[in-house]
């Protein structure tokens, strides 16, 4: 699923992606594990919660890039059309 990618809350593990907004591409793998192509690198996702609003949809998960540097995330997403 394609859309734009608006973070709204990081924790230590993840300040460099703070406020950080742009298109990405959220692909579902199993369970509530998801690849995210977002900021020219590839995330590891596994979704904790998630609420659905009128144009967008906020996640908050565990993310991980390549180098196994994980933290927490926030970030609204809202699917192309």
């Amino acid at each position: 699923m394609k859309g734009y990618i608006t973070v709204v809350g990081v924790n230590d593990g993840t300040k460099r992606l703070e406020k950080a907004t742009g298109y990405g591409t959220l692909t579902y793998k199993y369970h509530k594990n998801y690849s995210l192509e977002f900021q020219n690198e590839t995330f590891f996702v596994e979704l904790l919660d998630f609420i659905v609003g009128e144009k967008n949809i906020e996640f908050s998960a565990w993310i991980g890039d390549k180098e196994h540097k994980y933290g927490r995330i926030a970030f609204q997403f809202e699917p192309s059309n």
